[in-house]
């Protein structure tokens, strides 16, 4: 039977998450995976994914980033952003899938 190559422990720093995800955002859009619920989510309140970027991008980030170990272990956290006029915020989660890739959890406005 075959290892899982399983991380247990935060590869990366908590200082480095949201420059992590932010650079994923401007610069790597191919390691942004919008899950199903955001999407769902996305299509009921009108929320653009040019939108979701921006507010990963420039987002406030909103309380803390804490390691999470829900069905995927990473760093995650909740950002905010007025983006078209309209107050978002976005659920992410950075975790480690061959590089790091950034998952929204879920979105709002």
């Amino acid at each position: 039977m075959a290892k899982k190559n399983i991380s247990l422990l935060p590869w990366i720093k908590k200082q480095d998450v949201l420059p992590e995800i932010r650079r994923i955002a401007s610069e790597e859009t191919g390691s942004l995976l919008i899950l199903n619920h955001a999407r769902d989510r996305q299509e009921h309140r009108n929320i653009t994914d040019r939108q979701i970027l921006n507010v990963l991008k420039n987002g406030e980030l909103m309380g803390n980033i804490d390691w999470d170990t829900q069905e995927e272990r990473g760093w995650k956290c909740k950002l905010s952003r007025i983006t078209a006029g309209d107050h978002v915020s976005v659920i992410a989660k950075l975790v480690q899938r061959n590089g790091n890739k950034c998952l929204v959890i879920t979105v709002w406005s």
